[in-house]
């Protein structure tokens, strides 16, 4: 026992003498506005309390994913590194990130995390873990309280399945309210097409509400399911209240900041997005916000409506790993555990907008004593995310190519269930030859 604290004490003096001489390099992306200094911020009391200076580097989203595979392969790069959580398989199956496993024990293990968290801290069937969850992103939808009032309709209704949002978006439609200061008509929803980053997100919820799937195991294989039934009927109840003319058909051509800024302006009466919605709703307009426009002042959240196979809701967001080739690998776990702990969770949400990855988290005050963020809240329990498989860029960006070119068909007013059901077998065949 004296000689098993003594070694401990020795370790832990150790790596106090050899953290005041290390310097930690992370490699981020801007979550925040102030990516670099909200991150410097967050991590000054691990800082002063190691005595390890982290040097944070931002990359953007265009392009993270080329530099951080480089580094994957080349052994030259920073000590920690942010992984989008589709990220995650691929960067692993390179075999350049260290397992976490001890960490993740350390923050409670796999109950700390709901299933949707904790299947994105590894490649899908590996029993090592190789990234650490940082922040959430899931989807829920807003909607102008004042523009359903209006149109007779109750959210509770309009949003309890896939019939009653129909039917919530027709009355809107015909209701045609007016945005109170700009008097601008609003559009019942708005989606983007195929110009946005997120095509798959936005379509996702749908096909699992159906029952079906991007991917499916067959018989130890991995093939696409895109062209399943339920995967079309899910699809196709999305994208035919476009052709049905309940999104504007200028809505199709913008991607999802600028459908953002449609709902902030007073042009949609409902839209999908991210909790970070909530903090703009705060922000007065010269700090990005929209603050004090009627959007705000008559803001509703309710989560996903439910299909005819359950709810749902994309949940995704970032993980942070650690490189094999890192010469601080000690230091480097110490931090980890700091950002993942339930204070730095709180304060890192706080900053982005995001959901924290941790459970224990979400009962800070922050969250809990805001109604809407609590919607939030209940919309995680509906959370799924993507399989961690290698090739999981690769069916990412085929899906997307084809989900594309089925909205072009939307546009053209060319929607048809035999014309999607064409586009999505090329879409799985050529999904399943990039899996073989």
């Amino acid at each position: 026992m004296i000689k098993k604290a003594l070694s401990s004490l020795f370790f832990g003096l150790a790596l106090g003498a050899f953290a005041q001489r290390t310097t930690l390099e992370v490699w981020i992306m801007p979550n925040t506005p102030n990516a670099a200094e909200d991150f410097k911020a967050l991590v000054a009391p691990f800082e002063r309390d190691k005595g390890v200076e982290v040097k944070v580097t931002v990359l953007d989203w265009g392009v993270a994913w080329t530099k951080i595979t480089t580094a994957a392969t080349s052994g030259v790069g920073p000590d920690l590194t942010q992984l989008g959580t589709t990220w995650v398989g691929a960067v692993s199956a390179m075999g350049a990130l260290e397992p976490v496993d001890e960490v993740l024990q350390t923050l409670g293990g796999q109950g700390a995390y709901l299933p949707a968290v904790w299947n994105t801290t590894r490649l899908a069937g590996a029993r090592e873990a190789t990234a650490v969850p940082w922040f959430s992103e899931l989807r829920a939808f807003y909607y102008r309280t004042d523009a359903l009032r209006a149109a007779g309709v109750n959210p509770s209704e309009m949003f309890r399945d896939w019939q009653g949002f129909e039917a919530g978006l027709d009355r809107l439609k015909a209701s045609s309210f007016r945005d109170p200061v700009t008097g601008q008509l609003l559009a019942p929803f708005c989606t983007p097409g195929k110009n946005s980053w997120d095509v798959l997100h936005n379509a996702v919820p749908w096909i699992w509400g159906a029952g079906g799937e991007i991917v499916r195991q067959v018989g130890g294989q991995w093939r696409s399911a895109l062209d399943e039934p339920a995967s079309l009927q899910g699809l196709y109840f999305f994208l035919s209240l476009a052709q049905k003319g309940y999104v504007p058909k200028e809505s199709l051509e913008k991607n999802t900041a600028q459908i953002e800024a449609d709902f902030q302006v007073g042009k949609c009466a409902v839209f999908a997005s991210g909790p970070w919605m909530i903090q703009r709703a705060k922000t007065p307009e010269a700090q990005g916000g929209f603050a004090g426009r009627p959007a705000a002042r008559n803001l509703g959240v309710v989560p996903y409506p439910a299909g005819p196979k359950g709810r749902y809701t994309f949940f995704g967001g970032s993980n942070l790993a650690l490189f094999k080739f890192s010469k601080n690998k000690a230091p480097a776990k110490e931090l980890l555990k700091y950002l993942g702990s339930p204070e730095a969770q709180r304060r890192y949400a706080e900053m982005s907008g995001m959901l924290p990855a941790l459970r224990s988290a979400w009962n800070a005050p922050t969250f809990q004593q805001d109604p809407l963020f609590r919607v939030f809240l209940q919309a995680a329990q509906f959370g799924r995310s993507y399989p961690g498989l290698a090739g999981w860029g690769g069916v990412e960006n085929l899906a997307v190519q084809h989900l594309g070119m089925a909205w072009d068909l939307v546009a053209q007013g060319r929607l048809t269930e035999a014309a999607l059901k064409d586009l999505m077998g090329q879409a799985s065949r050529a999904i399943n030859d990039s899996l073989r």
